[in-house]
């Protein structure tokens, strides 16, 4: 079933990549491009973070030491696992709304034709 579900992952990640670059070359508005980058780029690049972060969490919650930081924190007893992933979440929402938003905001309204 996963990998069912990673290959519908793949091909829809490529549909809305496709669909961008036509909007983006048909219209020549660079906010298509921004808005590749949250909606294609950064799935696709948070799928090794994901793993090692799974690994990490694996690790600690069997007592080993990892040594690395931000696991480091929840080693020494300065932040408690669910807090940290909570952060890693949060900081993720918030690198992608960033791009949604300069996406939206290159994004120019279509020029109106006037007739006088």
């Amino acid at each position: 079933m996963n990998v069912v579900l990673g290959v519908i992952n793949v091909a829809l990640f490529i549909a809305v990549a496709v669909a961008l670059a036509y909007k983006c070359r048909r219209s020549g508005q660079a906010g298509f491009l921004w808005l590749a980058v949250p909606l294609v780029l950064l799935p696709l690049l948070g799928l090794p973070i994901a793993h090692w972060v799974s690994a990490s969490v694996d690790r600690l919650t069997a007592g080993e030491v990892t040594g690395v930081f931000p696991f480091t924190l929840v080693e020494t007893g300065r932040l408690t696992l669910g807090s940290l992933l909570s952060m890693l979440n949060g900081a993720e929402h918030v690198v992608w709304s960033a791009f949604v938003l300069a996406g939206i905001l290159l994004l120019k309204q279509p020029q109106q034709d006037r007739k006088a």
